[in-house]
């Protein structure tokens, strides 16, 4: 079985105090969250469905965020509620430890990525059967510079390094994996004292590997709010 993992209880802070909940603010007629909550009940391959959350205010809208999207894609299921924790990588083992027993694939998404599309879910499903772990993520393409002293700051003059971006990926999400590899993983970072930003971290502490799905579309997060300009603007393309 698959199961969405929903990550929407991050707090935003670079949004600004304009915008108090972004994945709730209005894009067009809708919102990131609900956009990204209608891709996955599009998805034929995703059987389950955990929502990760902030507090109890944050945890009411997001279910009737969901309701709506349930309707307008016709599809009726309950998510399960899942409080998060104060880093991703908690929130995420919360998440796992509510999957069912039934679960074996969990597709780890973060909703301020509201433009993944259905048939990319259906073909991460796919290929995480065959891989263990594949996430989205794209190649690098612009020239990437290392500051040698990180301690000056950003506008000092700076001795640098060029990266060989050509072994460069930049990661994005849906991540999915099977669930006891990212358990195992998300175990070995607690007990490393690691934080680990993304799933696929997780899964190179278990010395696993991964496959990444480039969808050849744009697919950004909602970081700040040109960015919510810049989805409204792909949405109405």
């Amino acid at each position: 079985m698959h199961t969405a993992i929903l990550l929407a209880g991050g707090t935003g802070k670079r949004m600004g105090p304009s915008i108090q909940e972004k994945l709730l603010y209005p894009i067009g007629s809708s919102n990131a969250f609900r956009l990204s909550v209608e891709s996955f009940l599009n998805a034929s391959s995703i059987s389950a469905f955990l929502i990760v959350f902030r507090d109890d205010d944050q945890k009411d809208k997001l279910l009737k965020e969901f309701s709506i999207a349930t309707k307008n894609v016709g599809r009726q299921v309950d998510p399960v509620m899942v409080k998060g924790g104060p880093e991703r990588k908690d929130s995420v083992s919360n998440a796992l430890t509510a999957c069912d027993q039934t679960c074996q694939f969990v597709h780890v998404h973060d909703c301020a990525r509201p433009m993944i599309r259905p048939e990319t879910i259906n073909q991460l499903a796919d290929q995480v059967s065959q891989t263990g772990a594949v996430a989205v993520a794209r190649p690098m393409k612009d020239s990437v510079k290392k500051i040698l002293d990180p301690a000056l700051p950003y506008d000092a003059p700076q001795h640098t390094e060029s990266l060989d971006r050509s072994s460069l990926w930049i990661m994005e999400t849906p991540q999915v994996t099977r669930k006891e590899w990212l358990d195992e993983g998300l175990r070995k970072a607690q007990e490393l004292g690691l934080i680990v930003t993304d799933e696929l971290s997780a899964i190179e502490l278990t010395k696993r590997k991964a496959r990444f799905l480039n969808p050849e579309y744009p697919n950004p997060k909602i970081t700040t709010t040109s960015d919510l300009s810049y989805v409204e603007y792909l949405l109405n393309r």
